[in-house]
């Protein structure tokens, strides 16, 4: 298991999957060995022994011509697969560039960013360049309408509690996690939140 990625082991070959950390952290808590197998459906995913529950993993396999190599991507749930599908049906988005947006953003925040047309909160919490924010935002439009309801998400509140965390000497990546845990319905509520979370870590 390394930062972003687990070994898939089948046949005695081990093979490479990334996956986004909210999936490593489920797998390095636990103990066990990860099995390919095959749905009904016959969509390729892995299950897993780890901890009490088996843990299911959805592989995406994407063809890498540039470099010549054959990438497999891990998800936990359908949705999240089927989220990564679609951010890598955005023109100038890859796999990687798709994994690290969801690594970085909430599908309901992504949601929000689109419908509102923010390119700038995608910039701020995913790092995407502003065209590529933009393109994003206008390719996305007819295509998230599955993704959780937004109604009240204030997306103004969730930018500014990350600079504030970020002024007190916290990571982009510190802050980003944190706040997908953080809990309040005021700025200052989530920032005291997210403190007490960090102090506990």
């Amino acid at each position: 298991m390394g930062d972003k990625f687990v070994i898939l082991s089948a046949g005695g070959i081990g093979y490479k999957v990334s996956i986004v950390p909210k999936l490593l952290n489920i797998l390095s808590k636990s103990q066990g060995g990860v099995n390919p197998e095959r749905s009904r459906e016959g969509t390729q995913r892995a299950s897993t022994s780890y901890g009490v529950d088996p843990v299911k993993m959805f592989i995406h396999s994407q063809l890498n011509m540039r470099e010549g190599t054959f990438d497999l991507y891990g998800f936990d749930i359908k949705e999240d697969l089927d989220l990564f599908n679609t951010l890598i049906s955005v023109s100038g988005i890859g796999p990687k560039n798709a994994l690290n947006i969801m690594s970085s953003v909430e599908p309901r925040h992504l949601k929000a960013a689109v419908i509102n047309d923010d390119a700038d909160f995608l910039k701020k919490v995913s790092g995407l360049g502003p065209k590529t924010a933009q393109r994003l935002i206008l390719e996305l439009k007819n295509k998230i309408d599955y993704l959780e309801d937004v109604d009240g998400l204030d997306l103004g509140q969730e930018g500014h509690a990350m600079d504030a965390l970020l002024a007190l000497g916290y990571s982009a990546n510190q802050a980003k996690d944190v706040l997908k845990e953080a809990k309040g319905e005021t700025l200052e509520n989530r920032v005291r939140d997210a403190l007490k979370i960090l102090g506990k870590k």
